[in-house]
């Protein structure tokens, strides 16, 4: 069984190589991160049985969010053994060409 930050690690990971998300967000009303000795994993919150991920959408849209919150849910369901999936939105972020 993986440590609570290799789970947040693999999650951000998994979040970040989706389509559509622009980086990981730091949570709206609380910080969003899983600590651990000298270390912070920014945008994903590991709990007993869930993982949290906070996620910025890369603006224009290639999907709808709902679409992109189920494609990150899934992604990142497959890394955190078994353990529910919940995905915030925090942002959208205008790509820069």
């Amino acid at each position: 069984m993986a440590g609570e930050l290799d789970l947040a690690r693999a999650a951000s990971r998994a979040a970040l190589a989706t389509e559509g998300v622009s980086r990981l967000g730091s949570g709206i009303y609380a910080e969003a991160a899983t600590y651990g000795a000298g270390e912070k994993v920014e945008g994903v919150v590991v709990r007993p049985g869930e993982v949290e991920v906070h996620i910025v959408a890369a603006y224009p849209l290639t999907r709808t969010i709902p679409e992109l919150v189920a494609a990150v849910r899934e992604r990142v369901a497959s890394e955190v053994e078994g353990r529910r999936v919940v995905v915030a939105v925090d942002d959208l972020e205008v790509a820069v060409e």
